[in-house]
């Protein structure tokens, strides 16, 4: 599954997105060191570091590590994806080498098991 993150799409269409794909994972977008919440309608050209930032596409067979320096390098974001277990978000600091289709799938596992 393929995310085109533009430029132009707010903070809060990002979250909407990501989460619509990718139910038991989170992301958030930081600016100056500070969460940025969901709830935000800046577009993410707007936030950036960056005075020409890009463009790029994410997809499910990349790691969190990878969207996480992606979101750096081009559009001078930093973010962080969190999983979900039970009614808690964990960051995945500790997994970042692994895909985003295995974090959603373990997230999803973790959930049925508690259910």
């Amino acid at each position: 599954m393929e995310i085109v993150i533009d430029k132009e799409m707010t903070v809060n269409q990002l979250a909407s997105i990501f989460h619509e794909i990718y139910p038991f994972l989170r992301i958030e977008v930081y600016h100056r060191g500070q969460e940025v919440s969901n709830d935000c309608f800046h577009a993410l050209h707007e936030i950036s570091s960056m005075k020409k930032p890009a463009s790029f596409s994410i997809m499910s067979d990349m790691t969190i590590k990878q969207v996480e320096d992606f979101f750096w390098e081009e559009l001078g974001l930093q973010v962080a994806v969190f999983r979900k277990v039970g009614n808690s978000w964990l960051h995945t600091a500790f997994t970042n080498n692994w895909t985003l289709e295995r974090q959603n799938r373990m997230g999803m596992n973790i959930f049925g098991a508690i259910a």
